[in-house]
C-alpha cells in the first residue's frame, strides 16, 4: 500500500468536524468498473419502481472488482494514521437511492451514532472505535442528492442530538458536495443520517467502514471468507479481511507498513515507576 500523509489541517478537521473529505479517491477507470459491478448486484433494486432506497452487505467482499478498495492507498493509509494499524475491515456496504417525490421531507430522518456503543454506555466519554469511507460512484453537487447528512461537530457530544420541535435537522447539518470519484470519511460518533434523493438520477455509493480489531465484523463478514482472503495477493489486504482471528496475534502486516513511514503509535506502558 503507497503511503498518502495525514495533514495537520486534515486531522485538524477530522477531530472537529467528525468527517473528511478526500477529494477524487478512486479515478474514473475505477469508479466504472465499480458501477458496472454494484449495478449488477443491485439490479433487483433498480428494476423495481417502487423501491427508493436499497442497502446491501452481503456478498460485497466476495465481489473481486472491489478488491482494489481492502487497502486502498488514498483512504486506508490515512484511515490507519487516525485509528492505527490495529484494525480490520468491520462493515461493507452498497447504498443505491432512487429520486423520489419533490416533497420528500420526513418528520423523523432517523439521526443515529453507528455501532451502536451509545446502547450499552450511553452517550457521554464515547471512544472514537471506526471510520466508515464512503466512495461516490455518481456526483453528489445539489442538496438532497441522496448523500448521507452529517450534523458537524456532533461526535464531541455527551448528548442525544438536540433538534428543534418540526424541524427534521440540527442547527449544525451538513449536505456534502461531492463528484464521482471522491470519498468521505466519517467516524462512528458523529449523528448522521441519509438524504433524500430528489435529483433525477439514482445515487450510488460504497462504503468501507474499519475499526479495530477487537470490534466485532458485521454478520456479513464473519467468519471472513477463506476464499476472498486466498484470491487477495498483499498482507494488509489478508489483515483487513480477517486473517488473523486471534485478536491477541499482533497485526504484524499493518504495523510493518506504519513502521516504514514512521507513523507507528508509540508503545503504551502498563507499569511506570511511581
Amino acid at each position: 500500500m503507497d503511503f498518502f500523509q495525514l495533514t495537520e489541517a486534515q486531522r485538524r478537521d477530522f477531530d472537529a468536524d467528525g468527517f473528511l473529505i478526500i477529494p477524487q479517491a478512486i479515478d474514473a477507470e475505477t469508479v466504472a468498473r465499480l458501477t458496472k459491478a454494484g449495478d449488477r448486484l443491485m439490479k433487483s433494486f433498480m428494476d423495481d419502481p417502487e423501491s427508493v432506497y436499497s442497502q446491501r452487505r452481503d456478498g460485497i467482499v466476495q465481489e473481486e472488482a472491489f478488491d482494489s478498495l481492502i487497502s486502498n492507498a488514498t483512504t486506508v493509509s490515512r484511515v490507519v494514521q487516525l485509528l492505527s494499524p490495529n484494525i480490520h475491515l468491520h462493515t461493507a456496504s452498497l447504498i443505491y437511492k432512487q429520486p423520489q417525490p419533490p416533497d420528500t421531507t420526513p418528520p423523523d430522518r432517523g439521526w443515529h451514532r453507528d455501532i451502536g456503543i451509545a446502547e450499552d454506555l450511553g452517550h457521554k466519554g464515547l471512544p472514537r472505535v471506526g471510520i466508515k469511507v464512503c466512495y461516490c460512484l455518481t456526483d453528489f453537487l445539489e442538496p438532497n442528492s441522496g448523500m448521507t447528512l452529517m450534523a458537524r461537530g456532533s461526535h464531541q457530544s455527551g448528548e442525544p442530538l438536540a433538534i428543534q420541535k418540526g424541524e427534521p435537522d440540527p442547527p449544525t447539518v451538513v449536505d456534502p458536495r461531492l463528484r464521482a470519484g471522491d470519498a468521505i470519511f466519517f467516524e462512528n460518533r458523529i449523528y448522521h443520517t441519509a438524504a433524500p434523493n430528489l435529483s433525477n438520477f439514482t445515487s450510488k455509493v460504497i462504503i468501507y467502514g474499519y475499526a479495530y480489531r477487537w470490534m466485532k465484523v458485521d454478520v456479513n463478514l464473519d467468519p471472513p471468507d477463506e476464499r476472498v482472503i486466498e484470491r487477495v495477493e498483499n498482507a494488509i489486504d489478508k489483515q483487513l479481511l480477517g486473517a488473523y482471528r486471534d485478536v491477541d496475534t499482533p497485526p504484524q502486516a499493518l504495523t510493518d507498513w506504519a513502521e516504514n513511514h514512521g507513523v507507528n503509535p508509540e508503545p503504551i506502558s502498563w507499569v511506570v515507576e511511581a
